[in-house]
């Protein structure tokens, strides 16, 4: 589904380029806010901040995307190409958290009332939690 609004956005963003200067749709794209305020904390991603990061994704540069985007075959077959990079980085991404939880889970005792022990200075922690807790504190005193 994300692969699917990646490329929508992306093959509308390439085509709002070849639009004319003075089109609604590409002065609402290139527009900046003369006044006005955020909220405090993260703001929201406007549409051109989704692209960008859907473009680096998918390794276009974002400083030279309209140059890309002057040949729309050359546009296309780049945002496809991207896409299943940026698709297959995100299958990987995937595998490897499954293997970090199977890793966990294989390393986690069996018992419920067993210790989870440091590997570092075998002291033992009552949950998986206070093991990961003490092995931070354990980490940056023992380096």
């Amino acid at each position: 589904m994300y692969a699917l609004l990646s490329q929508r956005c992306l093959h509308w963003f390439g085509y709002v380029s070849h639009m004319e200067d003075g089109r609604i749709p590409k002065d609402m794209l290139y527009g900046e806010l003369a006044t006005g305020s955020r909220p405090a904390g993260r703001p929201v991603l406007c549409y051109k901040d989704v692209c960008k990061r859907d473009l680096k994704a998918g390794n276009i540069n974002p400083a030279n995307w309209e140059t890309v985007g002057a040949d729309r075959n050359f546009w296309r077959l780049a945002v496809r190409a991207g896409l299943q990079r940026s698709e297959q980085r995100r299958e990987d991404q995937w595998e490897e958290r499954k293997e970090r939880k199977q890793q966990r889970a294989a390393s986690a005792p069996t018992e419920p009332g067993a210790d989870y022990i440091c590997s570092k200075c075998n002291s033992a922690c009552r949950s998986r939690i206070g093991l990961c807790s003490h092995s931070r504190r354990c980490n940056s005193t023992t380096d």
